[in-house]
């Protein structure tokens, strides 16, 4: 598939073809070298190179390193990234649309003010990686992440599908899991005081294990608590 870069970036982003635009300057030749060849983009060293301010657009990376890349407003569209690592990487005021993480490895990351609308996160291991200031919108794929020991403190995961994902010891005070599937979730030692579980599945989670202070939640999801509990209702 053609590849289109800079300069007639913008009719490719309109006609869904793959493409890589700077939105704050031109895209750096050896980059623009890189995606040339086609969409997917394999077994690159992206180590410290700067990407600040790129648009890319269903572009797919798999075993890629980009670690300690200056990543600040990227902007990623439909593009996929599997197996890569983004270790000590700066992802400042990123905006990335129905994009996937899959596998991916983010140990220091910095992700402030960045958003993730739609998104995968499927297999991930954050680490040491603040994530308060980031914005989850439209739900989204976060099964099987790995956030323990993360302060995620009034982060919105309506509707995120967090199947047998990792918040061991993680604080998750005042979040909001309106809808969310925490099926399998591993959230002991946790702190979701004052969370909002409402229209939560809960399924199999055994409220003993995690500190669930002021927490919100349904009738139905209280009777399901009480038996870890010992209650006898009625």
């Amino acid at each position: 598939m053609a590849m289109s870069a800079q300069g007639n970036g913008e009719q490719a982003a309109e006609d869904g073809r793959p493409s890589v635009t700077g939105r704050s300057g031109p895209v750096p030749g050896w980059f623009a070298d890189v995606v040339a060849g086609g969409p997917e983009i394999a077994d690159e060293d992206f180590v410290g190179t700067d990407l600040r301010g790129l648009a890319l657009r269903r572009l797919h990376f798999s075993r890629c390193r980009f670690d300690e890349a200056s990543l600040d407003e990227l902007s990623t569209e439909a593009c996929s990234f599997t197996d890569c690592s983004f270790d000590r990487a700066e992802l400042n005021g990123s905006a990335h649309l129905r994009t996937a993480f899959v596998a991916c490895s983010f140990t220091r990351t910095r992700f402030t003010d960045a958003s993730l609308t739609e998104c995968k996160l499927s297999g991930s291991v954050f680490a040491d990686t603040p994530l308060r200031s980031v914005t989850i919108a439209g739900g989204g794929d976060w099964s099987a992440v790995s956030l323990g020991g993360a302060d995620l403190r009034e982060l919105n995961f309506a509707d995120v599908k967090l199947v047998d994902a990792n918040v061991t010891g993680a604080r998750l005070d005042r979040c909001v899991f309106t809808g969310a599937n925490l099926r399998g979730l591993r959230w002991g030692q946790a702190s979701l005081r004052d969370a909002d579980l409402r229209g939560a599945v809960i399924e199999g989670l055994d409220p003993r294990v995690a500190d669930l202070t002021g927490a919100r939640v349904e009738v139905e999801q209280a009777l399901a608590f009480a038996q870890y509990l010992g209650v006898r209702i009625g």
